[in-house]
């Protein structure tokens, strides 16, 4: 079964973290909850999330994929995490997937994992990389590294997760179960 780990940390946005992980577990995935630095998670619209871990319990071998997403201030407070931004770094060393929504490319960038080619919210690229932003995409992918553009996009996001962890057909399963 793929395992993927989704990372919240206070301020995140909502739509993008729940679009990810009921998309996901309809694939079959297991998908862990990870609390930056709490079980409690609040969102940026104030919806608390209870993680089923934290962070610095995370097994990094048991998981396919790592997923952040993005809302303000919570892709600030997980680009802080020294811890993270070293899974993140030994993710992208073994070739594992990864990947960022809305203003969470500028965690990649700071853990120094994201490529050549990326896409966030519009109008935040200046606070990832002056280089790189391809903005004629909604979900991007270049190597081992997923990125979005933001809420309006968290099910194409998610669905492009499901394509990369099993396969074309998953894909279109989950795609037509959601009337896409």
């Amino acid at each position: 079964m793929k395992s993927v780990a989704i990372v919240l940390a206070d301020g995140f946005e909502e739509i993008e973290a729940v679009s990810v992980i009921d998309v996901l577990r309809r694939a079959g995935a297991n998908v862990s909850i990870v609390g930056l630095d709490s079980a409690y998670v609040r969102g940026a619209h104030d919806i608390v999330i209870k993680a089923n871990l934290l962070l610095d319990e995370l097994d990094e071998n048991k998981h396919d994929m790592i997923v952040l997403p993005g809302g303000l201030p919570g892709a600030t407070n997980l680009a802080s995490s020294e811890i993270l931004l070293e899974i993140l770094a030994r993710f992208d060393k073994h070739n594992k997937q990864i990947a960022a929504i809305c203003a969470a490319p500028m965690v990649l960038e700071r853990a120094k994992v994201l490529k050549n080619h990326f896409v966030c919210y519009p109008g935040f690229e200046a606070n990832v990389r002056n280089f790189g932003y391809d903005d004629s995409k909604n979900v991007l992918t270049d190597q081992n590294i997923t990125t979005a553009k933001g809420p309006a996009f968290s099910i194409e996001f998610a669905l492009n997760l499901v394509k990369i962890l099993f396969n074309d057909s998953k894909y279109n399963e989950i795609k037509n179960e959601l009337l896409i």
